[in-house]
């Protein structure tokens, strides 16, 4: 390939690795000349323990704690907490994204199905900003809204963890001592069971649990999913996801019941804590589904087993005769392909733009 003086050789690679960087699959690039003068661009794959090593993806992903982006990134890419219990993503899937934080689950959407339509949800200011960028800058079929779900119109305080955004909630909805014990929890599980050379990461997440949680304190505007239904013309939900600390209820006494047949699976986090206001829930929960007709299941993680944390999963029957092709499912996910990446790149770039040769790797180098 010859690679004309203008624009730099520097620019060119920039171009590139952005392309790359909205190819589904791939969490990061690295464009570089090997010792023959050809381009070949290095690829980190979403989903495996490498990109949490890699503190330049995490860096470009979170509003200040990598620790936590690290945590959202192995929950939701290698987990895949929101496709147990036989949750799946169809082609054209339709998606509510209910509490999306920095975009972690839409950025997971957008590499495990392409084609789906994500309505994210994030109703703390500063978060909404990074998630706005997170999936603009990625290309995604993601429309963010800086509003959170609940059963009815208003404006409500939250408190805003700067330290460890995903704790954020409203302030009537606080629970610290839950919020300590889930930390100390995740550290003493990983410890034992996770991925060597992570102690560096560890010991940040611990120190959160160890001090007074620094908090800023902001107006947010919550509305219903059926006000956004009609507004948006949304015709079916495939999956509505829940993450709301503590609201989850919430969120399902704002589905009219001309809407609750739009939805035909639920995956969501349920707080049960016993004696405080969430105790109970799960049973209220599963009962409200198994109601509106899904087949609910709930499991409970081993490194959650005593913060009443729940995973609660609803699937309408019939849906699994849904003529769509399911494209994500748990244990699915699909190696990037060189190949198929160049092709890719062969038709949205000029021929001097796509490179000789896609390596996939576990680590990027050093610029």
């Amino acid at each position: 390939m010859t690679i004309q003086n203008t624009p730099p050789l520097r620019q060119i690679e920039t171009e590139i690795e952005e392309a790359l960087r909205c190819y589904p699959g791939i969490a990061r690039a690295r464009v570089l000349r090997d010792a023959d003068d050809r381009l070949v661009a290095q690829v980190l794959p979403w989903g495996t323990y490498s990109v949490t090593a890699d503190t330049g993806v995490l860096a470009d992903l979170a509003v200040m704690n990598i620790a936590e982006t690290r945590f959202l990134h192995d929950e939701i890419f290698v987990n895949e907490v929101y496709l147990r219990g036989g949750i799946v993503l169809r082609e054209n899937a339709v998606v509510f994204d209910v509490g999306a934080n920095i975009g972690m689950f839409s950025l997971f959407v957008g590499a495990r199905c392409p084609s789906a339509t994500v309505y994210a949800f994030e109703p703390v200011p500063e978060v909404f900003a990074k998630l706005q960028r997170n999936v603009d800058e990625r290309g995604l079929g993601v429309r963010p809204f800086n509003y959170g779900l609940s059963d009815r119109e208003q404006d409500v305080s939250f408190y805003y963890y700067p330290d460890i955004s995903i704790m954020s909630t409203r302030h009537d909805y606080t629970n610290w001592d839950n919020e300590v014990d889930l930390i100390n929890l995740y550290v003493a599980n990983e410890r034992r069971n996770g991925p060597p050379g992570r102690e560096e990461h560890l010991a940040h997440v611990e120190g959160l649990a160890a001090k007074d949680f620094e908090f800023t304190e902001c107006q947010c505007r919550l509305r219903r999913i059926s006000d956004v239904i009609d507004e948006a013309g949304v015709g079916v939900i495939d999956l509505l996801k829940i993450d709301v600390q503590r609201s989850e209820y919430d969120v399902l006494k704002g589905i009219e019941d001309r809407h609750w047949p739009l939805v035909q699976q639920i995956s969501m986090e349920v707080h049960d804590e016993a004696g405080s206001p969430t105790d109970g829930r799960v049973q209220q929960v599963t009962q409200r589904l198994t109601d509106e007709g899904f087949q609910v299941k709930v499991e409970i993680e081993e490194m959650l087993r005593d913060t009443g944390r729940y995973a609660v999963y609803a699937i309408r029957p019939g849906y699994d005769s849904d003529p769509r092709k399911v494209v994500a499912a748990a244990g699915t996910a699909r190696a990037v392909q060189p190949e198929h990446v160049l092709d890719w790149l062969s038709a949205r770039l000029p021929a001097d733009r796509v490179p000789d040769e896609v390596v996939v790797v576990d680590a990027l180098p050093p610029r």
